[in-house]
């Protein structure tokens, strides 16, 4: 409720000056989503070049004839990656609204700028929620909803239960594993969690489509002289 009454004290303003400039012309807040009313909106004394508030096929045709391409590729197609799954309007509203303008390094009440108030009760808001979701005591646990994708959070679990140079093993990227799990070729050391971790690959029984777990006992009893964290992958046979 306190922050849907923020955003509204916010909209209320967001086409009102806010300030006035030495040079006598005025500040204004830019809108959340520019649109063709906001642009062509006269506001005599902005300041900023009116490309600003204008849209993406008035600023960069050639990128919106690129997304364009990019969403019919999309809606003809069967995406079958679970992590390109359609993203919802009211998300991509949410990423594409005013708060992708402010830097905030750092966790909730402990910024390394200022004006992150609002950032903060978003993120408050987030982190509440994914407890929630988990159904989890939020006097026992707490949650860090940062990572932007699946390697980031992969390589905080792996910080946080290894030493550097400590070893992994993992399903091999071919056989259905993912880079961040330490993928490296022969020569050359492919991901950051290879050069961090010593990294080993187990693989598939490629007659069967199920993992060799006479390989991967071998690599396994071969490795057994340091800390080994072993990766369980399932490989769905279906």
């Amino acid at each position: 409720m306190a922050m849907a009454m923020a955003l509204r004290r916010l909209s209320s303003v967001a086409d009102k000056p806010i300030k006035r400039l030495c040079n006598g012309g005025s500040l204004y807040y830019m809108s959340s989503l520019p649109n063709e009313a906001v642009y062509d909106k006269e506001k005599s004394g902005v300041t900023w070049p009116k490309q600003l508030n204008a849209p993406l096929h008035v600023v960069d045709p050639e990128v919106t004839d690129i997304i364009e391409l990019e969403k019919a590729r999309q809606w003809k197609g069967l995406e079958l990656i679970p992590s390109e799954n359609f993203t919802s309007v009211s998300v991509m509203q949410a990423v594409g609204s005013v708060m992708t303008n402010k830097y905030s390094e750092g966790y909730p009440g402990a910024r390394y700028y200022g004006g992150n108030e609002y950032i903060d009760m978003a993120e408050t808001l987030c982190q509440k929620r994914a407890l929630e979701a988990f159904r989890l005591d939020p006097a026992k646990w707490g949650v860090n909803v940062q990572p932007l994708s699946g390697s980031p959070s992969n390589f905080q679990v792996y910080t946080a239960l290894l030493k550097p140079h400590e070893r992994i093993m993992a399903l091999d990227l071919p056989h259905g594993g993912h880079l961040s799990h330490g993928y490296q070729t022969d020569t050359k050391k492919i991901s950051a969690v290879s050069i961090f971790f010593e990294t080993m690959p187990y693989r598939l029984n490629e007659s069967t489509g199920y993992i060799d777990y006479d390989q991967a006992k071998f690599l396994f009893l071969a490795m057994m002289d340091l800390y080994l964290w072993l990766l369980i992958y399932i490989v769905h046979t279906a």
